[in-house]
Order: structure tokens, then C-alpha cells, then sequence
């Protein structure tokens, strides 16, 4: 990825990978409080990367 994907990708990469070792530092959440939290979005860590992937996906079909 570091070879072909521009620095936003490479960034927003490396923040998911953050935010999950973050993760393992905080108390555990019980299924209940998990469920919640994919249902209003607070733990979708792939949104940003994933846009950051289609904006340079879309740059790079103008060329």
C-alpha cells in the first residue's frame, strides 16, 4: 500500500491501525454496548478510509 496508494491512504491507514491498538487499552464492552455502537456509527473504522480510497480511485480514472 505504502508502494501504491498516495499519502491520504497511507495516513488514513495508519490512523484505523492506531485507533485499533487504542482499543485493546480500553475496558471491554459487552455485546449490548458493541451492538449500539455499530448501529449509530461510532465503530465504523473503515468510513474515512474508504472514502479516502474512492476519492483517489476517482482521481486517478481522470487519468
Amino acid at each position: 500500500m505504502r508502494v501504491l496508494s498516495s499519502d491520504a491512504v497511507v495516513k488514513s491507514a495508519d490512523e484505523i491501525a492506531k485507533k485499533i491498538l487504542d482499543t485493546y487499552l480500553e475496558p471491554d464492552k459487552s455485546f449490548m454496548v458493541l451492538r449500539d455502537m455499530a448501529k449509530n456509527g461510532t465503530i465504523d473504522l473503515l468510513y474515512q478510509f474508504s472514502m479516502t480510497c474512492r476519492e483517489e480511485f476517482e482521481r486517478a480514472e481522470h487519468f
